[in-house]
């Protein structure tokens, strides 16, 4: 039996490296289409069409994240007490974009697993200091959405 083909979108915690990688390479050259930077991400790091990978969680989810950028930012804002929203760190932003729609919007994941692969995102992409603030936000946001609404 032949075995399946792998490549390097094979585990969940890869694809979110991809859309890390992506992310932060959008928010430096913003006038560029995510979808164009995901095709030149598949063609430099991962050797693979980009057509092979259409409607997968990686784009999805970098589309996700780009409609719903400025709601997202937004609310890093709000958490991000003493903080001034242009001193976070590029690739901080970016682990907290991705989490925070996976969170808020796409709601696929339990939020546990959402925050746990920030953090590992964050220790292998970011500062050490970054694991703390980027969880401290999180986990406020995760906590704050299970507040139920109009309880009266």
């Amino acid at each position: 039996m032949a075995s399946q083909p792998t490549h390097k979108f094979a585990t969940r915690h890869q694809q979110r490296q991809c859309i890390l990688e992506c992310l932060y390479m959008w928010d430096v050259q913003k006038d560029i289409a995510i979808e164009s930077l995901y095709a030149s991400y598949c063609k430099e790091k991962v050797d693979i069409a980009p057509e092979v990978l259409k409607g997968t969680f990686v784009l999805e989810t970098l589309r996700g994240v780009v409609t719903h950028y400025e709601q997202i930012d937004q609310l890093i804002a709000q958490e991000a007490e003493h903080w001034e929203f242009s001193r976070i760190s590029k690739i901080d932003l970016a682990i907290l974009r991705l989490a925070i729609y996976e969170m808020q919007f796409a709601q696929k994941a339990p939020k546990p697993v959402v925050i746990n692969e920030a953090i590992e995102l964050s220790k292998a992409y970011a500062s050490d200091d970054s694991k703390r603030f980027i969880n401290g936000i999180l986990d406020h946001i995760a906590k704050a959405s299970q507040i139920p609404q109009n309880v009266c």
